[in-house]
């Protein structure tokens, strides 16, 4: 049906479709969520962790089962932004940031870069392989020992602790300073490397095509 509805070149029509599939499994849950708070059967606080934990996994089916590897890789951040929203409701700040930073923007930014570097045409599809069973098993051992341990596990609530975001700043830009300058360093260095390393290649394949 979305194939007919006119739409500029900049929109995919894929992420269309599923930002309106998205949005309404979205709409559908929280008004599940709202009904069972409303009868009394949970809590605010549940339905926020429920939601959440429902946005990551629509995300995550996606990022497995999309054959487009870039709309994968977006998908991606639906699950790590969800980690990011949900240490925020524990209060853990830092874990929130270094999520935020490190995977959110990071991890999804590198895969990118390497997705470009790695020469991928204009529609990259991701070839199925032999190893989907097996992967498939490994995903039902890891759920039932994650399932398994939580029912198992005797938590023990104690009183948290937090560093706020103002004494860590200042503990990196003080203590820290030169470890975190060279980390940046390294960091940038690595990036340029990778970059012109990809230009060479490209430029190796152009002139090899001219010939």
């Amino acid at each position: 049906m979305l194939s007919k509805v006119p739409l500029p070149q900049q929109f995919d029509r894929l992420i269309v479709t599923g930002g309106i599939v998205t949005s309404v499994f979205v709409i559908l849950i929280l008004t599940i969520l709202l009904i069972l708070k409303f009868v009394g059967f949970i809590s605010y606080t549940e339905v926020f962790f429920w939601l959440i934990s429902s946005g990551m996994i629509i995300g995550a089916l996606a990022s497995v089962f999309l054959k487009n590897i870039v709309h994968a890789v977006f998908s991606l951040l639906a699950p790590l932004l969800g980690i990011v929203a949900i240490y925020l409701f524990l209060g853990s700040e830092f874990l929130a940031l270094a999520q935020l930073l490190i995977y959110g923007g990071g991890v999804v930014i590198l895969l990118l870069f390497a997705l470009m570097m790695t020469d991928v045409q204009d529609n990259p599809v991701v070839i199925d392989g032999s190893q989907k069973p097996v992967g498939f098993i490994i995903a039902v051992l890891i759920g039932f020992v994650l399932l398994y341990s939580i029912f198992t596990a005797d938590i023990e609530i104690a009183t948290p602790s937090s560093l706020s975001l103002a004494d860590l700043g200042s503990n990196i830009f003080t203590q820290f300073l030169i470890p975190f300058l060279l980390l940046g360093i390294l960091l940038d260095i690595a990036l340029t490397g990778a970059l012109l390393n990809g230009k060479k290649h490209k430029n190796l394949q152009s002139s090899d095509s001219d010939e």
